[in-house]
């Protein structure tokens, strides 16, 4: 039995927004008799503003919303940690997660889209990932390798940079969930170098203050990643139709023109300076 949650239905206020711009788009014909109506997707609860929170809000629930309307299906939405949504995915108690970062190493928990990792449109967003050191220490990376330390990189558990980082060869620490302790710990020589993501490091250097003020990111990012709605294979293996129709009409709202204006304006807006009009 899948745990229960609260659920997010696509709905008026999500499609509004698309019928404002002219795009008016019915769902996609009922499902097949045999086909479920609704999915259990987990995500992250760790917040990741404009994109996510633990409340339902942000960029990937109104993209899912409007690809479950049109599909005439409903998501329910259940926020855990991630690690354990890893382990539900991949036990088929969850029928997909999203906002998965690919790498080798996740296939066979996820089925990604058939373009993964190399079809942009498949993509429901990307990033880069940068190494944040103290100013002033000699870490570096040269050729792809740590240089200037001899202690493992923090990341956060769970999370493909890990994957990446030690397929290359590099150490990791994976002992907290919270970027905000990895920077704290950074700050007092507890690590000497995190990889975080570049949008992330952005905010907090917009949002001030002098927390920071003894941190920097080095100037070329390590990685860049790009991030999926994933469905568990045994999802996929039931229903090859559907989930073949869910990244079709995923890709198709991600790509739209109405989207990508909602995308740039909720980015700018967590990007503005603190205080900023």
């Amino acid at each position: 039995m899948k745990p229960a949650g609260a659920c997010a239905v696509a709905g008026f206020a999500i499609a509004a927004w698309f019928a404002a711009e002219g795009v008016v788009a019915s769902p996609v014909g009922p499902a097949a008799a045999t086909e479920p109506t609704t999915l259990d997707l987990c995500f992250e609860e760790t917040p990741a503003v404009p994109w996510r929170s633990r409340q339902k809000q942000g960029l990937y629930f109104e993209l899912l919303d409007e690809v479950a309307r049109r599909l005439g299906l409903r998501f329910e939405y259940h926020p855990q940690p991630w690690p354990f949504c890893l382990a539900e995915v991949g036990a088929g108690r969850m029928d997909g997660a999203f906002a998965v970062a690919f790498s080798p190493e996740r296939r066979p928990v996820f089925a990604f889209p058939p373009g993964a990792p190399d079809v942009d449109a498949d993509a429901l967003r990307e990033d880069a990932i940068v190494l944040v050191r103290r100013r002033g220490t000699p870490v570096d990376v040269v050729d792809g390798q740590l240089v200037g330390s001899t202690r493992p990189v923090g990341v956060q558990p769970g999370y493909a940079i890990a994957d990446d980082l030690k397929r290359a060869g590099w150490a990791v620490e994976m002992s907290s969930r919270d970027h905000l302790v990895q920077l704290s710990r950074l700050s007092r020589g507890e690590l000497d170098a995190i990889a975080l993501s570049a949008f992330r490091w952005a905010q907090l250097r917009a949002a001030g203050g002098v927390a920071l003020d003894d941190l920097e990111a080095l100037p070329r990012p390590i990685l860049t990643k790009r991030y999926f709605l994933g469905l568990s294979h045994a999802f996929v293996a039931a229903q090859p139709a559907l989930a073949q129709r869910i990244w079709a009409i995923t890709r198709e709202v991600r790509t739209s023109a109405t989207f990508r204006r909602r995308v740039e304006a909720a980015t700018a807006e967590a990007l503005a300076p603190r205080g900023s009009p």
